[in-house]
């Protein structure tokens, strides 16, 4: 039998483990989501299994938790975006300094007795 507390003390522990990674990723840290998907399945299963009444009391937290989750992939998009034009910036300079790079250590054929290399 699924025991009521068990599932609010999960619920608590969910939505603490979602706002860390929440924190985590606003520091620029890179986050690692494996098993979340797992434990809220979990949850939500045992949730399924609790008579209506104490499915009800738990409605509240669960949308907290939704709340969280969709917080959590604003910032994940954020950050993945963040990324990607840092990605690109890097991508220009290194066309930059390659081209810039190829022109300067290209051999320039000196005719002898010209101070000028040839164009």
């Amino acid at each position: 039998m699924t025991v009521l507390s068990d599932i609010q003390a999960q619920l608590d522990q969910t939505s603490g483990i979602i706002e860390g990674f929440r924190r985590s990723i606003a520091d620029g840290a890179l986050i690692d989501l494996s098993g979340l998907d797992q434990s809220v399945e979990e949850m939500c299963g045992a949730i399924g299994k609790l008579p209506a009444d104490q499915r009800l009391s738990v409605k509240q937290a669960l949308i907290t938790i939704l709340d969280a989750l969709t917080t959590l992939v604003d910032s994940l998009e954020e950050q993945q975006l963040e990324a990607s034009d840092s990605l690109k910036g890097v991508s220009s300079r290194q066309q930059a300094v390659s081209a810039y790079g190829r022109s300067s250590n290209a051999a320039i054929p000196v005719t002898p007795g010209k101070e000028e290399p040839e164009k």
